[in-house]
């Protein structure tokens, strides 16, 4: 029996915590930018019941610029304060261990989500209370902890630098896509049926589920070899204040992140490593300007979603990509090499933000979801390549620094997108979707 225990703890690893992080993160995403847009009309209306009456429709745009803003703030106080965690953990990760980085971001999202809870319940607060919701998690480093700590973890555990790896890395990614099609059709639900409360409830519930996980369940596969100290030669603790302590634990795995990415290595080995890494930085910007303005655009005339309706199309799109991960990418493996897939998986998403732009009604936005079912696989691809690239014991020092450049393009992206949108919306409010899809062009061509 413990045999076979340590074989399942050897196939099952990282993936259930990443389905519950994935899972809290998409029932919260349409459940607080909902929130933000029931107190900006709550701000804008003396008479709160007002936001649900259709005479003020002629307000409409006013309320979705407000609320496009304010959604812009809460990103880049998110990314931005998550960009200097990002950048250590991962690095410190290679001594300290994985889960102790992995942990991190459930706790404080916990907290997060009391104060987004505490939004609700008590009507008087300012929307602007959301930004410490941001501030909170982003401490962490928020879900880039999680992926970096999670794909360093695999990459520790599996030895096979190869299609293995991949796969492995594929079913890990595939995780964001299964817990999107839980969270999405269980937030929407929620929401719609019980109230945004019982949103914020499930997510911190996913989050106390992952920390009893991860805390039970995983062991790190390399054994922790030091601690939160900084250091001496000798391998002693050096002495001096908490605040040099610190500064100094800060600027050596910073500089070990930077070391490892920057480094010169046999070949052309760097510059495909810097490649892979913009490619990441384009992919993450594109995906964090979709969120920050897809509920606004599918809400907008002519397609007018509910929340329910978005929550719906959105388990849907998830759970074809997922599909695309765990049953198509492994198919056409057999036939295809990975780069070859990476690359068709970009043009399908491309075509499928062009789609989205022209979307006019309900089943144009669907066959949305069924056209970018393959578009997971190129981030499989891409994290597979870049930790086959560097050593093993520089796997997280590698991810961390992909992970801070996420952070820092996810600001770039809400501010692109935000911003772009209230200024398309009386023109072609799908333009926005057209300079995602040329930035997945440019994707296709630095893969080549």
């Amino acid at each position: 029996m413990p045999a076979r225990l340590e074989r399942l703890r050897r196939i099952v690893t990282v993936e259930p915590a990443m389905f519950f992080y994935m899972a809290s993160t998409f029932i919260m995403l349409p459940a607080y930018q909902q929130l933000v847009i029931v107190k900006v009309c709550q701000e804008l209306y003396e008479d709160p019941t007002a936001c649900g009456d259709s005479e003020h429709g002629k307000d409409a745009k006013d309320m979705e610029t407000r609320s496009s803003y304010i959604l812009l703030l809460y990103t880049a106080v998110l990314y931005s304060v998550s960009v200097l965690p990002a950048l250590l953990l991962g690095s410190w990760s290679d001594g300290a261990g994985r889960r102790a980085v992995m942990v991190l971001p459930f706790l404080l999202s916990i907290l997060s989500g009391g104060v987004l809870l505490a939004l609700v319940l008590v009507p008087s607060l300012s929307v602007y209370w959301c930004l410490l919701a941001a501030g909170v998690t982003g401490l962490s480093g928020g879900h880039v902890s999680v992926f970096l700590s999670s794909f360093s973890y695999l990459a520790d555990a599996t030895s096979d630098p190869g299609a293995g790896r991949t796969m492995r890395m594929a079913v890990a990614e595939a995780m964001i896509f299964v817990g999107g099609t839980v969270g999405f059709l269980l937030g929407g639900l929620l929401e719609q049926e019980v109230g945004l409360s019982s949103a914020f409830i499930a997510y911190v519930t996913c989050h106390v589920l992952a920390i009893f996980y991860i805390l039970l369940w995983l062991r790190d596969p390399i054994p922790v070899s030091s601690t939160l100290g900084v250091l001496a030669s000798d391998g002693s603790v050096q002495e001096g204040s908490e605040e040099r302590k610190w500064g100094m634990f800060a600027l050596k795995h910073a500089g070990r992140s930077f070391r490892v990415v920057f480094r010169r290595r046999s070949g052309q080995e760097r510059l495909k490593l810097h490649l892979l890494i913009l490619c990441t930085f384009i992919n993450n910007t594109v995906a964090i300007g979709e969120q920050s303005i897809l509920l606004l655009y599918l809400m907008y005339e002519p397609r007018e979603f509910t929340t329910a309706m978005f929550g719906l199309f959105n388990s849907a799109r998830m759970l074809l990509l997922g599909f695309g991960l765990l049953g198509l990418f492994p198919l056409l493996m057999r036939c295809f090499k990975e780069m070859t897939l990476a690359k068709l998986s970009t043009a399908f998403r491309a075509a499928s933000y062009v789609l989205l732009a022209f979307s006019t009604n309900t089943w144009m936005v669907f066959l949305v979801a069924v056209l970018a079912a393959p578009a997971g696989i190129t981030q499989a691809v891409i994290r597979s390549f870049s930790s086959a690239i560097v050593g093993p014991d520089e796997q997280g020092a590698m991810f961390s620094f992909s992970a801070s450049v996420e952070a820092t393009c996810y600001i770039f992206g809400a501010v692109l997108f935000n911003g772009l949108y209230p200024q398309t919306l009386p023109t072609f409010p799908g333009m926005p979707f057209i300079i995602m899809a040329g930035f997945c062009v440019i994707v296709l061509i630095l893969m080549q």
